[in-house]
């Protein structure tokens, strides 16, 4: 009896075993794509992400495209990942031109990416297939609400959400059959999502920040991310209070944050080939691509100056703040009832006091006075008093001077009679 009891016991993990690997059959196979240029100093970290990813493993490939100066081949054949999929190239690509080279090589249905200096959740991989699956519509989905840390300032900003069919391509995760229909500028070496998604016009999808991607700000950024500071437009830049333990979580993490917090400037500092002055191609179109925003700019300050603008003067030295439409009506409303306010509180005012008036002669009304016109009758009425006095000076002075001449008289007479 107690055998049979425990082989009904092993009865139902066999069966639980063959259903599981029935739904992981079912599993789309996912092909993660990663270009790399000198980022040596990331990738044992980049392969911790891979090896956490909750998704099946025997159910993804992984395409590793390197054209750096520093081949990461060593690294690769060490790693224990028999999922990747090598590819080396010896002269250096565009960026854009290196993901149309990656998706040559695919073999899944779905294609997710992972870049090679980011931190990626367990999640990324799962969370991204589920939600396009959920959407037969979708073709792609990414996160247009991603999150930056600062670790100098030791800040958390968050950035976006830009449109429900924007993100970054380190977000990007789509259906094969995408690329059917569209590919990345081959010269493109930053700033390639607009092109690919055809001008955010491709079906998509929106995923769940927490469960997609953290970036780490660091001096080997190819766009340094500084710089969000002082290009970002307020409303999609903002200070979050989230934190890496929002993101980096589970215990079997510890050693990549300990990778981003702890080890990674030492290790980038003594890394030199990691540095942005080694992709010149991406320099150069930053240049041309802040040339282009300041260009932008200017064209749309001069169209909103032809369409007559509203400025306002702030003072105390400060620029004055454009406004726009919405802003315009909004100041409008609040000087509205500011006035209406003053309105009211000036008629209060005015009958807390009798408003003073001047008594005419006979049965004329008094006429009502207003301040200016009481002012002035004060001042008529000192000059008046002020043209009394005087005269009234001038009776005193020749009063004294007919008495002194009447007893001057008196005494000549009382002379005369003696």
């Amino acid at each position: 009896m107690a055998k049979k009891k425990a082989k009904s016991k092993t009865r139902p993990n066999s069966t639980q075993s063959t259903n599981t690997n029935n739904v992981e059959k079912e599993l789309p196979f996912v092909s993660i794509c990663t270009p790399t240029f000198n980022r040596r100093p990331f990738i044992k970290t980049m392969f911790e992400c891979f090896k956490n990813q909750d998704y099946p493993q025997h159910r993804m490939e992984w395409i590793i495209v390197d054209d750096g100066t520093d081949k990461i081949k060593d690294l690769i054949e060490t790693s224990n990942i028999p999922q990747i999929r090598y590819f080396e190239i010896d002269n250096k690509l565009a960026l854009g031109a290196k993901r149309n080279y990656m998706h040559k090589h695919v073999k899944g249905s779905i294609i997710v990416y992972m870049d090679d200096d980011d931190y990626y959740p367990p999640e990324r991989v799962s969370h991204s297939v589920e939600k396009l699956m959920s959407d037969e519509k979708a073709l792609c989905a990414g996160g247009s609400e991603i999150y930056v840390y600062y670790k100098s300032m030791d800040k958390m900003m968050q950035c976006g959400p830009y449109g429900p069919n924007h993100a970054t391509a380190g977000t990007f995760a789509f259906k094969t059959k995408l690329l059917e229909d569209t590919k990345y500028n081959d010269d493109a070496a930053l700033a390639e999502e607009k092109a690919f998604l055809k001008d955010y016009t491709v079906p998509f999808v929106q995923l769940d920040p927490l469960k997609t991607i953290l970036v780490f700000s660091h001096d080997h950024n190819t766009f340094d991310k500084r710089e969000m500071f002082k290009t970002s437009h307020p409303d999609f830049f903002k200070e979050s209070t989230k934190t890496v333990d929002t993101f980096i979580r589970k215990p079997h993490e510890e050693n990549v944050k300990q990778f981003f917090m702890k080890d990674i400037d030492e290790l980038l500092e003594k890394y030199e080939p990691g540095l942005p002055a080694m992709k010149p191609d991406v320099l150069i179109q930053i240049e041309k691509i802040k040339k282009e925003r300041a260009e932008l700019i200017e064209k749309e300050i001069q169209k909103q100056k032809e369409n007559g603008p509203i400025v306002i003067q702030q003072g105390d030295g400060k620029p004055p703040i454009q406004l726009n439409n919405l802003q315009v009506v909004n100041l409008i409303k609040k000087l509205q009832e500011n006035n209406a306010e003053l309105v009211t509180k000036n008629n209060e005012i005015q009958t807390q006091f009798e408003p003073i008036k001047l008594q005419q002669d006979g049965d004329k009304p008094p006429i009502p006075l207003n301040n200016i016109q009481v002012v002035t009758l004060i001042k008529k009425l000192q000059e008046d008093n002020n043209e009394l006095l005087r005269k009234n000076t001038e009776l005193d002075s020749a009063y004294n001077k007919l008495q002194n001449t009447v007893l001057v008289m008196e005494k000549t007479i009382l002379e005369l009679k003696s």
